[in-house]
């Protein structure tokens, strides 16, 4: 069963803050209603750019199973309905393999582990993006767990319609007639 989150703006702009240049989705791959072979957890965020790069930020536990930390399977989809995958260890999920994480990750050892990888094909657009985070090896362990974060970079936040109203409204209360 996969978990499907939709992050609004002001989740989202949460998460991002106002600040931030690049788009940070946080993930939780843990507890009941998801296990190995692909079901795992769905992100959909309004976004505007084009993903050329992603760092991951992760802590994996490792409840007395035999998963590794990089059979994570990390799955990206464009408003355009361009895909890639990444990780992940016997998962496929028909998307062009756009990389691995490191052999360090291959180990059963809870812990952090941290990974930068630039990403071809590059994919872009404006509208909804998909980000979708399995355990990627069809016989591992429903004890394991992956939670973190993943900034992908090149991305930003669309503000909501009803944002870009109230800040239109703002510019035109701040506007002052000259005489």
């Amino acid at each position: 069963m996969k978990t499907r989150v939709y992050l609004g703006a002001a989740a989202a702009a949460l998460i991002v803050g106002p600040a931030m240049a690049d788009y940070e989705v946080s993930f939780n791959l843990d507890g009941p209603g998801w296990n190995s072979g692909g079901a795992g957890s769905v992100y959909v965020a309004n976004l505007s750019g084009n993903l050329s790069s992603m760092f991951v930020d992760v802590q994996f536990t490792n409840d007395g199973g035999w998963t590794w930390a990089g059979d994570m399977h990390i799955g990206i989809t464009d408003p355009n309905g361009n895909s890639l995958q990444f990780g992940g260890y016997d998962y496929d999920d028909g998307s062009p393999n756009a990389g691995d994480f490191p052999s360090s990750w291959d180990s059963s050892t809870s812990g952090v582990y941290s990974h930068g990888a630039s990403l071809a094909p590059v994919l872009g657009g404006s509208g909804d993006w998909t980000f979708t985070f399995t355990d990627g090896y069809s016989s591992g362990a429903a004890t394991d767990n992956w939670n973190g974060i993943v900034n992908m970079e090149g991305l930003t936040l669309v503000p909501a319609p009803g944002a870009l109203a109230l800040l239109g409204l703002a510019g035109l209360a701040g506007r002052r007639r000259r005489r």
